[in-house]
């Protein structure tokens, strides 16, 4: 069998999604070439993911790309309304979700200027349309060798490395590369997850639904109830409840997606992608003709909730990132978002060890803080679906009373309205998304330390405790504070005279004994985001996450032991 071994220092990543092409991309800005192998010719074709949330936007921001990738979204004027309605075929919505647009999120942050707050606001794009810019700027890179066609059928680790094997798409033979390090973005059904016998905890759900993608510029009988991002669709509570399908609008011109969702038990194959439009539309009435234009592609998808054991081998020389680790249910769009902080967390984590600033316990330390993040997702994803699902049951939705004019419906409509506005954390849930803490060797602790805030899924906290994410706020020039952060790790000084000049000193000479990057940024007269940030001597991990906090001057004997920790040394 031929054998190709990769120059030391490169990482082979299996699978050329967004997980895989982000954790490239990651690499990349710190200089370290990867090869990735895809098994598909083209990219994918199914819109799987329609929001970025905010956090994703920061990592994008990070790496460069955040303005590049919303030039070609969807307009950020337009904003992120979910309405809710018995059917199109009524005069209008029940309810609605008024989720704001990018532009008003990102006025809101402007203004709420507390730390509490993302750097970027949210954005939307179909996958289809984020996989494929991804994937060009991604051949574009000299640092990555893009793979298509090439099939992993196999992976594993050695005391040195990690091989896998594939077949050469040019030739039909099966080949092994070698490299130092291999990482499994692979998706739900990873290679590289069942070669390394890492168990996956969890399945797909006792339901199915259909996906037709389609475009239609009938957009008076499609917006009949307003514009939108989701239209949901309920049953009534006498044929099970539940939610019976959405439409999500692609790019607010002529692409939409229709979810229908079914029983097990019903045949699909029974109906055409346009009669499962019709049905879907009609809601708990009659089917709702619209002019389709084109049948982009159809689908069946099952829901999945699944967290892998471990997400990294034995040897700590094959990870997995991705849906290879988690599957959630789509609620909140945590899936792929989940996936995208993996693999940002891990590239610099790959990067120190590689380059020789971090040690071996970054490794363990990205299992213990990822898979946290995972359980995390998979939580709230199903909180979310739930709340969803409850809802017809909740307020005894019948079809013959939902629309009628009497207070009967007026008052099964009302219940409707209040059960979704107190039930509406799809969407704003931006603990979840950033609230978390990482709890690993590589949180130093301080003297400053004090009890963490309570999680709360619909704020952030903004705090320096080790572990979370540093918090964001606008300087007095008007610039994120992160904008001034080094590529790896950072120490932020609130400088109050001479006073930590010798703190200074320190971490520049340990550092540079370390050959660890690092970039000390003195914040003179930022009064306010001092206040914030509640230390005056902040280190900031390469993902934008806290090492390690202080207020008081520290020596060289505890700036060695602070960084020995915060890079996986000790």
């Amino acid at each position: 069998m031929p054998v190709e071994k990769l120059p030391s220092g490169t990482v082979l990543i299996v699978g050329g999604g967004p997980v895989g092409l982000v954790l490239a991309t990651t690499l990349a800005k710190h200089g370290v070439r990867t090869v990735i192998l895809e098994r598909n010719w083209t990219t994918t074709k199914w819109p799987k993911m329609d929001l970025t949330i905010a956090r994703s936007m920061e990592i994008y921001r990070r790496l460069g790309i955040s303005e590049q990738l919303r030039d070609i979204a969807v307009p950020s004027h337009y904003p992120f309304t979910c309405l809710f309605s018995s059917s199109l075929h009524a005069d209008k919505a029940i309810t609605s979700w008024d989720l704001p647009s990018p532009d008003e999120f990102r006025q809101r942050i402007h203004d709420q200027n507390d730390g509490s707050m993302p750097a970027e606001p949210w954005m939307r794009i179909s996958q289809e349309v984020f996989e494929a810019w991804l994937k060009r700027l991604g051949e574009e890179n000299p640092l990555i060798d893009f793979r298509a066609g090439w099939k992993v059928t196999d992976a594993n680790e050695t005391d040195d490395g990690a091989q896998v094997t594939a077949i050469n798409p040019e030739n039909g033979e099966e080949c092994e590369i070698h490299a130092d390090y291999v990482v499994g973005c692979d998706g739900a059904h990873s290679i590289v997850r069942n070669s390394m016998g890492i168990t996956l905890n969890g399945g797909p759900i006792h339901a199915f639904a259909v996906l037709v993608h389609f475009r239609s510029k009938d957009l008076s009988r499609l917006r009949k109830h307003g514009q939108f991002w989701h239209l949901f669709f309920p049953n009534p509570a006498s044929e099970g409840g539940s939610i019976k399908g959405a439409l999500i609008a692609q790019d607010e011109v002529d692409t939409w997606t229709i979810h229908r969702f079914m029983r097990p038990d019903m045949d699909h194959t029974q109906y055409s992608s346009e009669e499962v439009i019709y049905d879907v539309l009609g809601g708990m009435d009659k089917p709702y003709p619209i002019k389709v234009d084109e049948i982009l592609v159809r689908s069946t998808w099952t829901p999945s909730v699944a967290l892998a054991e471990s997400y990294v081998g034995p040897k700590q020389r094959i990870f997995i990132a991705g849906d290879a680790c988690h599957q959630t249910v789509p609620t909140g769009g945590y899936g792929m978002n989940t996936g995208i902080a993996d693999a940002y967390d891990l590239g610099w984590k790959l990067a120190g060890v590689i380059k020789g600033w971090a040690g071996p316990k970054v490794f363990s330390a990205y299992e213990d803080e990822r898979r946290s993040c995972g359980e995390l997702a998979l939580k709230w994803s199903q909180v979310h679906m739930g709340n969803l699902m409850k809802m017809s049951s909740a307020v005894g939705l019948e079809a013959d009373v939902i629309e009628s004019p009497g207070s009967e419906g007026q008052d099964m409509r009302v219940a409707m309205h209040t059960y979704l506005q107190t039930n509406d954390g799809h969407n704003q849930s931006i603990g979840v998304e950033m609230g978390y803490r990482y709890n690993s060797s590589l949180s130093v602790p301080s003297t400053l330390d004090q009890t963490p805030p309570e999680f709360n899924p619909r704020a952030f906290t903004p705090t320096t405790l080790p572990g979370y994410r540093a918090p964001h706020v606008f300087l007095t020039d008007g610039t994120p504070i992160a904008d001034h952060f080094g590529d790896e790790f950072t120490l932020v000084v609130f400088p109050d005279a001479s006073e930590f000049n010798s703190s200074i000193r320190c971490f520049r000479d340990v550092a540079q004994r370390r050959n660890l990057p690092l970039r000390i940024v003195q914040l003179k007269g930022e009064d306010h985001a001092r206040e914030v940030w509640g230390a005056r001597l902040v280190l900031v991990r390469p993902d934008g996450f806290v090492s390690w906090h202080e207020n008081a001057a520290v020596g060289e004997d505890a700036v060695d032991r602070v960084l020995e920790c915060a890079t996986g040394f000790n």
